[in-house]
């Protein structure tokens, strides 16, 4: 009997242990992260960084496409040109042999204008998406400081829906979990109109 007692005394410290860890009451907190993201004062001035860039991007974009169009209507003249009938055979084979260099250049142009403006727009959205990750980061830790050393939080969910599911993570929370606005107050403390 000894030998059982030995046994079974563990098994049961155990289940204790257990049972009083499953019913310690739980510290949870929500924040908001897409309103936290919004309303970061680095989020703005990411924004207007990344919209400068964009702005002098579609410039760009326009002189190019403005050139092309040019090169467009050279051809188009020159194709009208060829109908002449006045031209001599010699003259006709020139500009033919003038159309089809330009018509080439035109070709090349567009395809490089086409190579330019895919790998413009995917450096756009690598920088932007870079730029949300690191400001992310930043929010994060801001929560998780805030939740753990002012709350003693065991879990922090969000509120939102930052990731663009459709669905919020947490459908409903009461409001006095809510430290969307202590963090706000942290994470624009140093913003430089403060």
């Amino acid at each position: 009997m000894t030998h059982v007692k030995k046994y079974l005394l563990p098994v049961f410290l155990m289940g204790a242990l257990v049972f009083n860890l499953a019913s310690a009451e739980m510290t949870v907190v929500t924040v908001s992260m897409q309103k936290l993201f919004d309303g970061y004062y680095k989020s703005g001035e990411a924004n207007q960084r990344l919209e400068s860039i964009r702005e002098q991007a579609v410039a760009e974009a326009q002189d190019k496409e403005k050139e092309l169009q040019e090169m467009a209507e050279q051809i188009r003249s020159m194709q009208e040109e060829l109908q002449n009938p006045v031209l001599s055979e010699d003259s006709k084979a020139e500009k033919q042999g003038e159309l089809q260099a330009l018509a080439e250049q035109g070709r090349a142009k567009q395809a490089e204008f086409q190579q330019w403006q895919q790998q413009t727009m995917g450096n756009l959205n690598q920088r932007s998406q870079e730029i949300r990750n690191t400001l992310i980061e930043e929010i994060v830790k801001i929560v998780n400081d805030i939740a753990l050393k002012d709350h003693s939080a065991d879990l922090v969910f969000d509120t939102s829906d930052i990731l663009g599911s459709g669905v919020p993570t947490v459908l409903y929370a009461d409001s006095d979990l809510d430290i969307t606005d202590e963090v706000m107050i942290k994470l624009n403390a140093d913003a430089p109109n403060n």
